[in-house]
């Protein structure tokens, strides 16, 4: 299990499938876990939760990791959206091992 706590997350280019989630752009901050596949970003009243098998690929940057994704959800108080696009988690020097254990 990977864990990392106040993670500053952001959501860009985002494509709305379904759900009422107004906008192209997310940012939240937030503490972030992957287990059993499955990557949950938690910012409290707002969490993201994105299953391995919809990740189309994942870049290293300064920092940070940014994560192409297919079909994840965004739950923002009870109301449930369903999107395609980046998350960009800014993880520090822990970033490299993220990476590894997502794409390596």
């Amino acid at each position: 299990m990977m864990q990392a706590d106040n993670v500053k997350v952001e959501l860009e280019h985002m494509e709305i499938h379904m759900g009422d989630f107004k906008g192209s752009k997310l940012k939240l901050k937030g503490n972030a876990t992957y287990e059993d596949l499955m990557l949950v970003l938690d910012g409290g009243k707002t969490k993201v939760r994105l299953h391995a098998r919809n990740i189309g690929n994942v870049h290293l940057e300064k920092k940070g990791i940014r994560i192409a994704a297919m079909n994840f959800e965004i739950n923002e108080g009870g109301n449930i959206s369903t999107a395609t696009g980046s998350i960009r988690l800014e993880l520090g020097y822990d970033a490299e091992a993220w990476y590894k254990e997502l794409w390596g």
